[in-house]
């Protein structure tokens, strides 16, 4: 949807106001309807027609679009990041205008005052390998919408001066009969008298100034799952956004940016090792002190081991999110060689090179033969 130019698609300029989009809406509406345009492309047409109405014509997603290129406002870039959204979520745009419009090619009206869902709100925490790894608990301060507390999310004061609307009885919709190019149309939509909120108000709460809500700085405790790891989101459930209305918080996700480790390096549930050694104890064996998640840990390296050699630990690595289970450790050994020689080592490495012979390596000897043949 960020891709497509709206304006082009109704045919107004950027600067268009409600009226212009209304009508511009209509005259293409009538022309691309599948009921009436029997061509190959009206359909699709006409899908995009109401997918630029239902954004333009909504003032949130109109702001967003504008400013962000998305109805939605900023996103996460591949899956879940890139930006923070924070605006307020709301109900409505394309289906109350669809039932406006085409009530009279059989489109049904709502006759119950929609619930709302508030709009999400997207952050990031930033965690060391360790925390990661363990779980932990910790902190995020997030700047939300959350219902006043002064009137009950009301607007009214004390959350007690006001009286159900008598145009809508509550309900918060009416029904209206239009003539229009395309005969009587008989719609639902928001109540004009109390903008679709059920009730009028008498005295307006000082908190919140009537709106029934206001924004806060909240500190919320999130708990960490062990296991967790980079670029994942945890999303908690109903700590978003509240709604400009009754119905329910948006969520808050979390996305996760995990510090790496100096040495240890993660896989999955594995945690992995380059471990480089001298030459000499690759050859003679020995035993090396290697750090793992659950402190220092003796490997035994057996004789003649060979560099690239994986040796696997089991359950040394990372929890599984929400299982008992764990991952390995992977230590793979690198026979590293010295720097330099200097002349009494090389001599003797010279005399072991001439003691051992090319047929003490299988794999060099077995070059050797088929480079002969």
């Amino acid at each position: 949807m960020a891709n497509k130019d709206y304006y082009s698609i109704l045919g107004v300029d950027k600067t268009a106001g409600e009226d212009e989009i209304k009508s511009a809406y209509r005259r293409m509406a009538k022309k691309y309807h599948p009921d009436i345009n029997k061509t190959p492309e009206a359909e699709v047409k006409f899908k995009e027609i109401n997918e630029a109405y239902s954004v333009l014509s909504d003032p949130q997603k109109k702001a967003n679009y504008d400013q962000f290129g998305s109805a939605e406002g900023p996103q996460f870039s591949g899956g879940q990041g890139g930006g923070f959204g924070d605006f307020f979520g709301g109900a409505g745009g394309f289906g109350d205008f669809f039932s406006d419009i085409f009530s009279a090619f059989g489109g049904g009206a709502r006759g119950a005052r929609a619930q709302m869902r508030g709009q999400d709100i997207n952050a990031s925490m930033n965690l060391s390998f360790e925390e990661a790894c363990f779980g932990c608990e910790k902190n995020i301060t997030v700047n939300r919408v959350e219902a006043c507390n002064a009137c009950s999310g009301t607007g009214a004061r004390n959350g007690k001066d006001y009286s159900t609307c008598p145009d809508c009885h509550g309900s918060g919709r009416v029904r209206f009969q239009q003539n229009t190019m395309m005969g009587t149309i008989v719609r639902e939509g928001e109540c004009p008298k109390c903008g679709g909120s059920g009730k009028i108000i008498r005295e307006k709460c000082s908190v919140c100034n009537g709106k029934g809500y206001q924004r806060v700085n909240k500190a919320i405790k999130v708990k960490v799952p062990a296991g967790i790891d980079d670029d994942q989101t945890l999303r908690m459930r109903g700590e978003g956004n509240a709604p400009m209305g009754e119905g329910t918080n948006g969520d808050l996700n979390i996305r996760i940016k995990v510090d790496k480790h100096k040495i240890l390096v993660r896989k999955g549930s594995d945690i992995c090792l380059d471990l480089y050694l001298p030459f000499t104890t690759t050859l003679l064996g020995g035993k090396v002190e290697i750090p793992t998640l659950d402190g220092d840990y003796t490997l035994t390296i057996p004789e003649l081991t060979a560099s690239g050699t994986v040796m696997r630990i089991k359950n040394k690595g990372v929890k599984v999110v929400n299982r008992e289970s764990r991952g390995d450790m992977l230590v793979t050994v690198k026979a590293e060689v010295p720097k330099s020689l200097d002349r009494d080592t090389k001599k003797k490495l010279e005399e072991l090179a001439s003691s051992l012979g090319t047929n003490s390596y299988a794999k060099y000897s077995q070059f050797l033969k088929n480079k002969k043949k």
